[in-house]
């Protein structure tokens, strides 16, 4: 029994503490789950289709109900008394208890309503000539209220925030491709910090080798001291520049987990196959696409349709108006509360009310030309976007040309560096050259690993922004 605890306790610790290999593919799949950058803009693109959701329930009957219980009041008022044939002040009060039910329904083509009002009232009232009286009324109502000659405001709001839920739909699709393109920007910058590692240790492990041979040579009297020393200061040089690329290492992986959203102690690791697979990008197709669909260039249309919704709103305003209300309902009042139910009398009403405005100093004039101006800045705000749009495309594949050509060359350079040093640490061994020319060809063959995966990670960062500028996977 105890040695299975302690079996598991291993088991336990060894999982606790196991590292955590990633893909590229992986990486980006956390970061759309865990990121704040995507947990912000959920919560931005849930806030708009609720404000939506919201105006479209306006627009469906609502129902409200409202009680008084009590409505009090008691004050000194100035009444004509016959007996006196004068004014004087009395004291007078009433005690209400009413209900009142509404149903209401918005016309969005029309911008007016429809409201079905029902309320009942119980009102007792008293005063020093009349002592107290008591009394009930019910009522109920149909009315009509429609704006003539006037801006719509249910319609626009409705369209307004259909505008705005587009735009969040696109910021989120924005957000998603900034995302994937940061992993992919931070996940090739780890690569590269941990195969920078691997050609540092290689290195190192290539001279401490020749350092043990030149100092064998030098203990057996074929090589001067400075040989060995030469070897000796190179081995120290790289050890320290191995330190220095294990820090970077280090920093590259925090900076990697706190971007997808994984515990700073959690130890990882990344696995990616960098094949360099030229793509030809054709740069009219490439901008036609990011045209299509870059969420600036249809936010930029989103502006102007906004603008224009606000001139016409603005416009109406210095306009002639008129508002038609109409009311037909029963009613009754009684002073038995059984008899408010039954032969009602009529309640009805038309009332057309016609505003034209006649001086204002110019305000709406005004109002409506500062609308028309931000319409403009708009409509320029959209063809400056464009080009700046083109200007990125332009120059993103300017990037991935010149990646590709220094890959294409660089990786000859890799094969060359490597076969010199292996013939210079033969002629080494042999004799035939020194520790300093052997020095020179391994920093040759280091260097020309570093610049070749520089080029191929450049290349494939290049290709990433490309996808992001164009929403357009030009890879797959």
């Amino acid at each position: 029994m105890r040695k299975i605890f302690i079996l598991m306790v291993i088991t336990w610790c060894v999982s606790g503490y196991a590292q955590r290999v990633l893909s590229l593919e992986e990486s980006i799949n956390i970061a759309l789950e865990q990121s704040y950058s995507i947990k912000s803009a959920e919560l931005s693109l849930l806030s708009s289709k609720r404000n939506l959701e919201s105006i479209r329930s306006g627009l469906m009957t609502s129902v409200n109900l409202e009680f008084d219980i009590p409505r009090y009041s008691r004050s000194l008022k100035s009444q004509f008394n016959p007996d006196t044939q004068s004014e004087q002040f009395f004291q007078i009060g009433s005690t209400v208890l009413e209900s009142r039910l509404y149903f209401t329904q918005p016309i969005p083509f029309t911008n007016g309503s429809f409201s079905l009002v029902g309320s009942i009232f119980g009102r007792e009232q008293f005063s020093e000539t009349i002592g107290t009286f008591r009394d009930y009324y019910s009522n109920l109502s149909l009315r009509f209220r429609q704006p003539l000659f006037a801006f719509n405001s249910l319609r626009a709001s409705l369209e307004r925030a259909e505008i705005n839920l587009e735009r969040s739909e696109r910021n989120y699709n924005r957000a998603t491709q900034d995302i994937v393109y940061n992993v992919k920007q931070r996940f090739f910058q780890l690569f590269k910090a941990k195969k920078n590692v691997e050609i540092v240790e290689e290195k190192v492990n290539q001279v401490s080798l020749s350092y043990e041979k030149a100092l064998n040579k030098f203990k057996a009297g074929l090589v001067a001291e400075v040989e060995a020393l030469q070897l000796e200061l190179d081995l120290t040089s790289g050890r320290n520049e191995l330190l220095n690329a294990k820090v970077s290492l280090s920093e590259a992986k925090d900076n990697f987990k706190l971007l997808i959203g994984l515990p700073l102690d959690e130890d990882i690791d990344v696995v990616a196959e960098v094949e360099f697979k030229p793509i030809d990008v054709d740069v009219t197709f490439a901008t036609e696409q990011a045209l299509q669909n870059r969420p600036e260039i249809l936010n930029a249309g989103a502006d102007i349709k906004l603008n224009e919704l606000t001139v016409d709103e603005v416009d109406y305003r210095g306009n002639i108006s008129a508002l038609l209300t109409a009311n037909y309902g029963i009613n009754k009042n009684d002073d038995k509360i059984e008899d408010i139910f039954h032969k009602f009398a009529d309640d009805r009403s038309v009332n057309l009310t016609l505003s034209i405005p006649v001086w204002d100093w110019g305000k709406s004039k005004l109002e409506v030309e500062s609308a028309r101006a931000n319409l403009k800045q708009a409509e320029l705000g959209l063809m400056n976007e464009k080009e700046e749009v083109k200007r990125e495309i332009i120059s993103a594949i300017n990037k991935i040309s010149s990646a590709r050509a220094r890959v294409e060359v660089l990786s000859k350079s890799v094969e060359l560096a490597q076969k010199s040093y292996d013939i210079s640490y033969a002629r080494f061994q042999s004799g035939t050259i020194t520790s300093f020319d052997l020095s020179q060809m391994q920093l040759r063959l280091t260097d020309a690993k570093t610049n070749s995966l520089n080029a191929l990670i450049d290349y494939k960062l290049a290709m990433a922004e490309l996808i992001r500028l164009t929403y357009y996977d030009f890879e797959k």
